[in-house]
């Protein structure tokens, strides 16, 4: 589906669009106003920790274009999207300055690209690699040891930036980047209702909230509050809701195709997207374990989520939405949302919730046309149960 007019004529639209369509170019305009900026990779770095030390947090996206050094360092086993982290940090693609780059263990695939740039930095050192941070949460435990545990990474981790930019966060500070943060949160579910009403469609929402994590915080809530604004006028459309689970999407290339179909991803569960903003922090207790629980509790992931936890998690977020049909897309070599997806589609099975499943896709796309046949069969199926 091309983009709509509607869509084209917001301003805050545009903006976040422009963010999203060049990342490192984002990265050198933040990098110009004079306030450092710090890369993340993974799904549970704590923003806030970053942000109260006076730096900018900005999310690494992947190389959409050839990657040599990926295809000359990494083995089979690293799907495409993991295949284009990796070009971008060891391709230069970040910018010329000295970059900070932090991860997470958010999957085993991270923790191992965490090993290959330190590496890659010790063999090749004439090779401009960033500084490298590793946080290590436990996320799969919820129990008061894990959670303990996860506390005192949090500290380590906020002494660590403290050390990097040479400034110490105080109370106030943290309290303001937990309030920054919440607000960009709130303005990411704001969209939410407006997916749901069709209003947004699902390519929409992923540039949208993809572009904001390139951005300044309180540039990003303020351009998708006005979004949000600007999105309530607009037309709904009539395109079979789904919920989207399986490889992450950082461009909307596989929306687009699924709206050209007749579907329209309404939330998924990944980042961009509802676990980015599923909760905020509660002030109710000291900053940084207010800091940790919100990302010890979020919603479960594919790679560190218990199946049972899973099962439940995703009819709930189905509910939520308004989906009528669940759609796993899964890249090649990156399939761990395999082990408990059969436990999903017993639960939706019973409910009479369709689920299609695309497996072995590449990204960039090889081949869209077959891709769109699969969507198009499942619209005109009502989403009939593809098994």
């Amino acid at each position: 589906m091309c983009e709509r007019s509607c869509t084209s004529a917001s301003r805050a639209y545009q903006a976040l669009r422009s963010a999203l369509a060049d990342p490192r170019a984002a990265g050198e305009r933040l990098a110009a106003k004079g306030k450092p900026i710090v890369w993340t990779l993974g799904d549970d770095v704590p923003e806030e920790i970053i942000l109260a030390c006076g730096m900018t947090p900005v999310r690494l996206f992947g190389c959409y274009g050839p990657r040599p050094n990926a295809e000359k360092y990494l083995e089979a086993s690293f799907g495409a999207l993991w295949r284009g982290y990796f070009e971008t940090v060891a391709g230069g693609h970040l910018g010329e300055a000295p970059q900070t780059l932090v991860l997470s263990n958010s999957s085993d695939l991270i923790q191992k690209l965490y090993y290959y740039f330190l590496q890659l930095g010790r063999l090749e050192p004439e090779r401009a690699m960033p500084r490298l941070y590793y946080v290590d949460y436990s996320l799969m435990v919820k129990d008061f040891s894990a959670q303990e545990r996860n506390v005192r990474e949090s500290r380590d981790f906020l002494r660590a930036m403290e050390e990097l930019s040479g400034r110490q966060a105080d109370g106030q500070a943290l309290d303001d980047a937990v309030a920054l943060c919440n607000r960009h949160r709130q303005a990411l579910r704001a969209l939410e209702p407006l997916r749901r009403a069709g209003r947004l469609l699902g390519s929409e929402a992923l540039t949208a909230a993809a572009g904001s994590l390139l951005l300044e915080k309180q540039e990003a809530a303020a351009l998708l509050e006005q979004l949000a604004a600007d999105a309530g006028t607009w037309p709904e459309t009539a395109l079979m809701p789904v919920l989207y689970t399986g490889s992450a999407q950082e461009t909307p290339e596989v929306y687009r195709l699924m709206e050209q179909a007749g579907l329209n991803v309404v939330a998924e569960d990944k980042v961009p997207g509802w676990r980015y903003c599923d909760r905020d922090v509660d002030g109710a207790t000291d900053a940084v374990t207010a800091v940790t629980l919100r990302y010890h509790l979020r919603f479960p992931s594919s790679e560190r989520g218990f199946v049972a936890e899973r099962a439940d998690c995703i009819p709930a977020l189905l509910d939520r939405c308004g989906a009528r049909g669940l759609v796993v897309f899964m890249n090649r070599n990156d399939e761990s949302y395999i082990w408990d997806l059969p436990a999903q589609r017993k639960v939706l099975s019973g409910r009479g919730v369709p689920v299609l499943t695309v497996e072995d896709q590449d990204w960039p796309l090889k081949q869209p046309e077959l891709l769109t046949e699969q969507f198009s069969a499942f619209a005109r199926q009502g989403g009939a149960d593809n098994g």
